[in-house]
């Protein structure tokens, strides 16, 4: 048996229990920071939106030049014009200027793919072919595009064509079912977290000779009347 010196030296090296709580609570007060932090980052991994992508395809600006703009394709190749990436997948910004073609090589065709974030499925229409009309009913450009993938948090893929006819025109046909667009009016094919557009150019309006014929009547006409009154 424990003699009363030995019991008193036990009390006095076991720990209360007021002490026991204390130290009990500081552990978890050190733990929730890090908990807390955790949990933050989960969740902002889990809730961050997806960022929308971008594309214009401007045939309007520049004679004899297409500009392609694209922004935020941030997945897999990013964008690709031509077999050359113009944007690796990034959040950032990139645009590349083609030829619409020449005498000798024709019309030049532009393909272009490129891969983004989606939030969420893909809407209709997902695919189509435009060709974009002159007043004469001639066409003027022609655009193709196709969107295939999405759903929440996956990976979309665009890709298309784009041809422009050259002056004085007459080389390109509209494709068999094609949506008739008139030229200079821009185009919108826009889908789950991207927007992308397509404006044509619009060609010069020649006048034509019974045009031309009257015009010059007129110009005749205020000539002679000048003619008369200065005698």
């Amino acid at each position: 048996m424990l003699s009363a010196l030995s019991r008193r030296n036990v009390r006095k090296q076991r720990p209360s229990r007021a002490a026991t709580l204390e130290n009990t609570r500081e552990v978890k007060m050190k733990r929730l920071p890090s908990s807390c932090v955790a949990i933050a980052g989960l969740a902002l991994l889990v809730s961050r939106p997806a960022t929308a992508a971008s594309l214009t395809i401007n045939d309007a600006t520049v004679e004899g030049s297409i500009i392609f703009n694209v922004g935020q394709f941030d997945a897999g190749f990013g964008f690709i014009l031509d077999g050359t990436t113009i944007l690796a997948p990034s959040l950032g910004t990139a645009s590349a200027t083609v030829s619409e073609g020449t005498v000798a090589s024709g019309p030049i065709t532009h393909t272009f793919t490129g891969q983004f974030l989606t939030g969420g499925a893909l809407v209709a229409p997902t695919s189509g072919t435009i060709a974009f009309i002159e007043p004469g009913g001639g066409v003027s450009d022609i655009l193709t595009f196709s969107y295939t993938g999405g759903g929440p948090g996956g990976v979309a893929t665009l890709t298309g064509s784009f041809v422009s006819d050259l002056e004085p025109g007459g080389s390109l046909v509209a494709p068999p079912g094609a949506t008739l667009v008139a030229e200079g009016t821009p185009f919108t094919f826009n889908n789950t977290n991207i927007t992308a557009s397509a404006a044509s150019d619009v060609e010069a309006t020649v006048p034509e000779p019974a045009s031309l014929v009257l015009i010059g009547t007129g110009l005749l006409g205020a000539g002679v009347r000048r003619f008369r009154l200065r005698r």
